[in-house]
């Protein structure tokens, strides 16, 4: 059975509700306003923005295809709501249906931030650093195959006329390299950087989604 990730979300006065079910290769996305569908759309894609009036959904997946999040964007200050969901910043997220992968995920990082911050660390860094590993193994493994020389055929030499020695300047420069220990940093650099970025990118989206209850608490309020 197809499995169907389900997001609500009641906002200045319209209930807004997106599904998200397997649809073969990629999956089927429906979004309703008050029960009336108004956007249908099937993408593969780990993101989707779906428009429809003033209102945007910027639709998040993971890289295996679960519901990560769905963050509904309004037009403001002359900036379209297409704008904003493009940008990825601000909007209020959807309430992910109670007991789905979404929901116990949004739950799981409010209780465990520091663990979290850790496995999205690692897990970045992962994706970052394991393709180079295998991009240079892959290299080194193809080098070291001893291809067989081929014969390749005799091809008629073209004469080519004889042109007039044009007196280019001489653009050469004075020899110049990087310190050794500027070197050395860079090269440290390469693999410091993609831990740096996916450590304060899982520090942003613990912030994020504190700020997401305090919006959705102050919604219930009001």
């Amino acid at each position: 059975m197809a499995k169907t990730q389900v997001w609500e979300l009641s906002r200045d006065g319209q209930r807004h509700e997106l599904t998200a079910g397997d649809a073969g290769l990629s999956r089927r996305l429906e979004w309703r306003i008050d029960d009336e569908l108004v956007v249908e759309k099937k993408s593969s894609d780990d993101r989707v923005r779906l428009s429809y009036g003033d209102h945007a959904l910027d639709v998040r997946f993971s890289t295996l295809g679960a519901g990560r999040r769905a963050t509904l964007h309004t037009a403001d200050d002359g900036e379209s709501a297409t704008a904003r969901a493009e940008l990825g910043v601000g909007g209020v997220d959807l309430v992910p249906a109670p007991g789905s992968p979404a929901a116990k995920r949004e739950q799981w990082i409010r209780d465990h931030p520091r663990l979290h911050t850790v496995r999205a660390t690692l897990g970045g860094t992962a994706g970052i650093v394991v393709p180079l590993v295998i991009a240079w193994l892959l290299a080194r493994f193809a080098f070291s195959i001893d291809l067989p020389d081929l014969p390749l055929p005799d091809l008629p030499s073209i004469p080519l006329p004889d042109l007039p020695d044009i007196p280019w300047p001489d653009w050469s420069l004075p020899g110049w390299s990087l310190p050794g220990w500027v070197r050395q940093v860079l090269d440290v650099m390469k693999f410091v950087f993609p831990v740096v970025l996916a450590f304060f990118l899982a520090r942003a989206e613990i912030r994020r989604r504190r700020k997401q209850d305090e919006l959705r608490q102050r919604d219930q309020q009001s």
